[in-house]
Order: C-alpha cells, then sequence, then structure tokens
C-alpha cells in the first residue's frame, strides 16, 4: 500500500504508475483517454478526494470504468479515541466515508456508481508490533499534527493507547475498507438508446495455475 497506491491502466497499453513519488506532482491525463482506472489505496492519503475523483471522471473515455479501495471513517477509530484525539485532526487521520464518496461521483455523471465497505480487524501480540504496523501505513500525515519531534514520553503514551486496546490477549485494530466503482457517461446518443442506463457486470479473469484443468 505504500510503494504502489494507485495504478491507470489503459488496456493493451501503457501503464502510469502513480506513487509515493508522485504526491503533489501533475499528472497531466488526457482527457477521455483511459479506459480504466484503478486504485488501491490512494485516496485514503489525499486531503481533495473530489479534485482527484473529478481528474479521474475527467480522463476516462466514455464507458470506462473506475475501480477503487480506501480507507474508511471507522479505521483507528478506538485509537484516536485512546490518545483523546475525537475529532481524528492531531493524531490519527480521518478517512472519506464512502457515502460522501458516491454522492461525489453522482455529481461527476458516473453511472451506476456501487459502494461497499468491509471491516476488518488487525491483532497483535504486543503495543511495539502495532506501532511499527501503524508506521509502515504512513504514520501521521496530518497537517494539524505537532510540530516538531516526539519524543520517548509521547512514544510511550501512544504504546500506553495502544495497550488499552487489547482484548482476550490480543491487541485489536479495526480498520474500515470502502470498496466502489463507476462508469464514465455515454454520449447522449447511447443514453437514447439505452447504453448508459444498461447494468455492466465486472467480470474478473483469474489466471489458470499451470498444472490446473481446464475441464475442472
Amino acid at each position: 500500500m505504500r510503494d504502489r497506491l494507485s495504478y491507470i491502466r489503459c488496456e493493451d497499453g501503457p501503464v502510469l504508475d502513480h506513487s509515493l513519488a508522485h504526491y503533489g506532482l501533475p499528472m497531466n491525463l488526457t482527457p477521455q483517454s483511459w479506459q480504466r482506472i484503478e486504485s488501491v489505496g490512494l485516496l485514503s492519503a489525499l486531503a481533495d478526494v473530489r479534485g482527484t475523483l473529478t481528474a479521474w471522471a475527467q480522463s476516462l473515455q466514455p464507458g470506462g470504468l473506475l475501480m477503487f479501495v480506501t480507507l474508511g471513517p471507522d479505521s483507528f477509530r478506538a485509537l484516536a479515541l485512546a490518545l483523546g484525539d475525537a475529532e481524528q485532526v492531531c493524531h490519527v487521520a480521518g478517512y472519506p466515508d464512502m457515502h460522501d464518496i458516491g454522492d461525489a461521483l453522482v455529481g461527476l455523471k458516473m453511472t451506476n456508481p456501487v459502494m461497499d465497505a468491509e471491516w476488518i480487524r488487525l491483532t497483535y501480540s504486543t503495543p511495539e508490533s502495532a506501532l511499527a504496523d501503524l508506521r509502515a501505513l504512513g504514520g501521521n500525515a496530518l497537517w494539524g499534527r505537532p510540530a516538531g519531534l516526539s519524543g520517548r514520553g509521547w512514544r510511550a503514551r501512544v504504546l500506553t493507547a495502544l495497550e488499552s486496546l487489547r482484548r482476550d490477549d490480543a491487541i485489536t485494530i479495526e480498520v474500515e475498507l470502502v470498496f466502489g466503482h463507476a462508469w464514465a457517461a455515454m454520449p447522449r446518443s447511447d443514453q437514447k438508446s439505452g447504453g448508459e442506463s444498461a447494468v455492466k457486470p465486472v467480470t474478473l479473469h483469474p489466471r489458470m495455475p499451470k498444472n490446473a484443468s481446464g475441464s475442472i
């Protein structure tokens, strides 16, 4: 999730990687030039989610597909409360709500938007291992985080907060994953023939293992 947050793919064509190294850099995508855009985790690290969704919508060809997964607002909520950051503006980041993302897609004239959420629980044996994982996920990138370097006292406070999340001999951190996909609108001539209103299935084609029989 850290070193390749998102990629944009044109069928049988070039692949444009958008990674941490590209943060703050304009992508200058040609309007209506991409058939499919897939994003894994990028939206959770951005301040202007609507701006990114707008750029994606404008870059898709008519009928093009947008698919993404991002962290939802329930992610690390218990840790934020344990650190006294109920508003999640100082120590633990807040994340976009799936309903807000869905409304944004509708506002951008994307068709047949589908949003869903799944909650997973991460468990750790020690607060140190949990802290290491949180750092690997990106740490604290909030604009409102405390200025300067944090010392041993703050580290001890974070470890104590993590320890308070221990349940049944394991530290438990809940993460909300938000999934969504939508299609770029078709031209009006296609809308009149029912092209836009027709639901387009998303078909996955897994690779067949080399030792698997095609008749199974």
